[in-house]
C-alpha cells in the first residue's frame, strides 16, 4: 500500500493487490480479473490523512515534537499528494514533552506526566510498567521511537487505553506485547493491548473535526516469549468514533523463542519452535464498535477467531491482508468451530467501504475448510438475488464477478471491492471469497477474485 506518494516515474510491478491513497501518478483503478494486481485507487479529497507525530531540533540544543495536522475532509489542506511543507502542524516545545527512558522510568512516573497534560516520548527499549497507560487529555501523543516496546500488564489490562471523550490523542510508533496471567491473578474481564475509549461509557462519536490518529501500531501475541500461555483476547479495540489508523500489524505469532535446552520444532523450516495447536491464544487482532473509524493499511495474522469485527457505522478500509493460522483445527477454529472469518461486517451495520481485501491460507497441521473469507450484511431486498441478497454463506453462484461491476450505493451503503483469496500452501481450503462468491481456493497457488460486494442489481 502507499499512501500520499507522488510517483513522478509512475509505478510497475506488483503481486496480488496495490492500494492507492491519496497519490498522485499511481495506475488507475482496476479489478484483477483480467489478470495481473487489482489496483485500488482513492483520491477521494474527503478522505483524512494525518502523518505521525516526529521530534525535530533547530540546532541540536532546542528540541521539538512536531505535530502534523489532518488533511482532507474538505478542509483547507489537500489530502492528495506528498505534504513536505508541513503547513498548519503544531511544534510543541519540549518542555511539555516527557522522554522515557527503558529500565529507569516506571508506570507511575509516566502515568503522572499524562496526567498533568505531557506528551510522552518513549526512547527505545523494553517498558515492564505492570499498570496501564491511560491517556486522558486531548491533544495528548504517545510517541515510540525505535519501535518501543510495551508489555501487557498481567491482568490483562491494555497496555495502552485512551479515554473516552477525549479527541485528537495521537498514538504512535509502539510495538505492543501480550503477557501471560499468573496463575493467582484474577483476569479483568475481556483483554485487549490497546482499547481506545470504554464499553462502560455512552457511545462515543469522537470530534470529526479533531480525529483521534493511531500511526505505525504494532502488536504481538507471542513470539518473543518462551511462555506459550501468552495471551489475549483481542489486539486492538476502537470503541471511540472519529478515529483514524494509519499502518496497524497485529500478529498472533506462528513461531516463537526457543526455552533453554529446546530443539527447533522442525530444523528444516526453522530455527524457532513452530506454534502449535493451543499456543498463544488470541481470538481477534482488530474490532471496532465506534463510528466512523478509517484504518490505511492493515494486516491481522493467525488469529484463532475472526480476524476483524467491525459493528460500528461508516467504516472504511483500504488495504487489508490476513493470514489464516497454520496450527488450528476444525474443531478450534472460531467460536462456534468453523465460523472464523478474515474479515466480518456485523449483520446490523448499514454502512461501510472497505477495498483491496485479501485473505490467505497455510493450514500447515490441519484439513481446515472456511467457508468464506469476508461476510458483511446482505444488500437491500431489491438489490437482486443470489448471495448478495439473502445473506447466506453457500448460497448464489460462484466464480469471479465480472470487472466492468460498479460498486453499488444502495439503501444499506455497504461496498466492498478488489477482495481475493489465496492458498499459499498446505492442507484445507478456503470455499469462497465474500457472503458466499467467488470461486474456492484449494490447491497450492490458486487466487479467487470478487470485483465487488454486494453484487449491483442487474
Amino acid at each position: 500500500m502507499s499512501r500520499n506518494v507522488e510517483f513522478l516515474g509512475g509505478t510497475s510491478g506488483g503481486a496480488w493487490s496495490l492500494v492507492f491513497v491519496g497519490c498522485r501518478g499511481n495506475p488507475p483503478e482496476y479489478d484483477g480479473t483480467g489478470g495481473g494486481p487489482s489496483v485500488t485507487a482513492d483520491d477521494d479529497p474527503e478522505t483524512k490523512v494525518a502523518e505521525k507525530p516526529f521530534v525535530t531540533s533547530d540546532d541540536g540544543a532546542r528540541y521539538y515534537l512536531q505535530v502534523p495536522a489532518v488533511r482532507g475532509g474538505g478542509g483547507p489542506s489537500s489530502s492528495s499528494g506528498a505534504d513536505h511543507g508541513g503547513d498548519g502542524d503544531e511544534r510543541r516545545d519540549f518542555s511539555r514533552v516527557r522522554v522515557a527512558v527503558a529500565g529507569r522510568d516506571g508506570h507511575a512516573s509516566l502515568q503522572d506526566a499524562l496526567d498533568a497534560g505531557k506528551d510522552l516520548v518513549l526512547s527505545p527499549g523494553i517498558y515492564d510498567l505492570g499498570k496501564t497507560l491511560v491517556v486522558g487529555r486531548p491533544g495528548q501523543v504517545v510517541l515510540g521511537l525505535g519501535l518501543a516496546t510495551i508489555l501487557a500488564p498481567p491482568d490483562g489490562s491494555p497496555c495502552v487505553r485512551v479515554e473516552p471523550y477525549v479527541p485528537g490523542v495521537r498514538v504512535a510508533g509502539l510495538l505492543l506485547e501480550a503477557s501471560a496471567l499468573p496463575p493467582s491473578a484474577s483476569k479483568r474481564g475481556p483483554s485487549a493491548l490497546l482499547v481506545w475509549g470504554s464499553e462502560d461509557a455512552a457511545r462515543d462519536p469522537g470530534r470529526p473535526e479533531d480525529l483521534g490518529v493511531l500511526s505505525d501500531i504494532f502488536a504481538r501475541v507471542g513470539g518473543a516469549a518462551t511462555d506459550r500461555a501468552v495471551s489475549a483476547d483481542a489486539m486492538v479495540e476502537i470503541r471511540s468514533g472519529n478515529v483514524v489508523g494509519d499502518n496497524l500489524w497485529l500478529w498472533r505469532a506462528d513461531h516463537s523463542a526457543l526455552r533453554e535446552g529446546e530443539r527447533p520444532t522442525d530444523p528444516a523450516k526453522s530455527e524457532y519452535h513452530l506454534v502449535q495447536e493451543g499456543e498463544f491464544p488470541c481470538a481477534t487482532g482488530l474490532v471496532v464498535t465506534g463510528d466512523d473509524v478509517t484504518v490505511h493499511g492493515l494486516a491481522v495474522e493467525h488469529v484463532v477467531g475472526d480476524g476483524v469485527v467491525w459493528s460500528g457505522e461508516r467504516g472504511t478500509v483500504r488495504f487489508y491482508q490476513s493470514e489464516f493460522p497454520y496450527d488450528v483445527s476444525p474443531e478450534t477454529f472460531g467460536d462456534p468451530p468453523g465460523t472464523a472469518v478474515g474479515y466480518r461486517v456485523e449483520e446490523h451495520v448499514t454502512s461501510h467501504d472497505a477495498a483491496g481485501l485479501g485473505v490467505y491460507s497455510y493450514f500447515r497441521d490441519y484439513n481446515v475448510d472456511v467457508r468464506t473469507a469476508v461476510v458483511h450484511p446482505p444488500s437491500p431486498p431489491d438489490a437482486g438475488g443470489g448471495i448478495g441478497g439473502s445473506g447466506n454463506v453457500g448460497d448464489g453462484g460462484g466464480g469471479t464477478v465480472d470487472g466492468d461491476e460498479e460498486p453499488p450505493r444502495g439503501r444499506h451503503g455497504i461496498v466492498l471491492r478488489n477482495i481475493f483469496t489465496v492458498l499459499l500452501d498446505g492442507l484445507g481450503s478456503i470455499g469462497s471469497v465474500v457472503n458466499g462468491r467467488g470461486d474456492p481456493v484449494q490447491n497450492q497457488g490458486d487466487l479467487s477474485r470478487v470485483a465487488v460486494s454486494p453484487p449491483r442489481t442487474p
